[in-house]
């Protein structure tokens, strides 16, 4: 399943968060961090010819704390997985 919503929209002036969603089945909330791990894959039907190997939300976490931001996880209410990236915005002086 890949994306199949995604928004960025600034809650305040000092951050942008931005969401992506997928139609699929979602995870258990207690693995949530789990897939945050390298090479975690939750579904066993997962091979070389389905693709993945555990390393996407990896990479994302990595590079997203890189710039001073996060990524949580959350259920849909009726179904599907949201990622939500917080990424801090540029300080602008006055002037």
């Amino acid at each position: 399943m890949g994306p199949r919503r995604g928004s960025a929209f600034r809650p305040a002036t000092t951050e942008i968060l931005i969401s992506v969603e997928d139609d699929g089945p979602g995870i258990p909330e207690d693995q949530f961090d789990a897939v945050f791990e390298p090479f975690t894959r939750l579904e066993s039907s997962r091979s070389q010819e389905t693709g993945g190997v555990g390393l996407g939300l990896a990479i994302a976490r990595t590079v997203v704390r890189a710039h001073g931001g996060d990524i949580r996880l959350e259920n849909g209410v009726g179904g599907g997985l949201k990622a939500v990236i917080s990424l801090p915005l540029p300080h602008r002086s006055a002037g």
